[in-house]
């Protein structure tokens, strides 16, 4: 019951995430937008989980300051409930806020594609430039999905990528291992990541599968768009 509440006052991830994108994206151009997408991405991932805390706690004192004042008997596993499903909730929408940050940002830097699509079984979270073109040319399309930890999602994205030939995997992860990295790149997966992450990371350094997001826009998606364009 109090997590039903705390719901319905929080502020929605879309709400959330749109309020730090105006907030960070104002006035930037597509050419500043590209040249700064690891900083940018940072920068919106840290301001809305920044965003998000405050909201966590306004709404969720006032809920507690409610229950008090009406004297509202609270059981301790009623709060243990509460808190617990706070966290994973907080969990959930940090996925959904990094998925946000890039299909935001392909938008601004106006690259096509389309959304939801199913190929052979899997759902890649974007195919560019679009279905249709994909179904005409596989050989010379972009499957992209964004993912922010991968876990077990692991086995999912090596069955999505064995579809078509150029797959790119956007992720902040730190954790994605030397055999890992070896696997994709036998499936024909690049990782994106920000370039803090690339230099940070000894195996992600020497790993050729292992990409910046600007790197990404200049040597795979900026010349496909050229080609499609064409």
């Amino acid at each position: 019951m109090l997590f039903e509440k705390f719901k319905n006052q929080i502020l929605s991830n879309d709400q959330l995430c749109n309020k730090i994108a105006e907030r960070v994206l104002a006035g930037e151009n597509k050419d500043y937008i590209k040249s700064n997408f690891s900083k940018i991405l940072d920068l919106m991932q840290d301001g809305i989980y920044e965003e998000y805390l405050r909201e966590q706690h306004r709404v969720g004192q006032k809920i507690l300051d409610e229950q008090l004042s009406n004297n509202d008997h609270i059981e301790f596993n009623d709060l243990d409930k509460f808190f617990l499903s706070i966290s994973q909730s907080r969990k959930s929408r940090a996925g959904s806020a990094f998925e946000f940050i890039i299909r935001e940002m392909l938008v601004r830097l106006e690259y096509p594609f389309s959304e939801q699509v199913v190929i052979g079984g899997a759902k890649p979270d974007y195919v560019l430039p679009s279905e249709k073109y994909f179904l005409e040319r596989p050989l010379d399309s972009i499957l992209l999905t964004a993912k922010r930890t991968l876990r077990e999602r692991w086995r999912q994205i090596v069955t999505e990528a064995n579809k078509a030939y150029g797959y790119f995997l956007a992720t902040i992860d730190k954790k994605v291992s030397q055999n890992q990295i070896k696997q994709a790149s036998e499936h024909k997966v690049y990782i994106v990541v920000p370039i803090s992450i690339k230099q940070e990371i000894e195996h992600y350094k020497s790993a050729y599968n292992v990409i910046s997001f600007e790197n990404f826009f200049e040597n795979h998606l900026d010349p496909a768009m050229k080609r499609w364009k064409s």
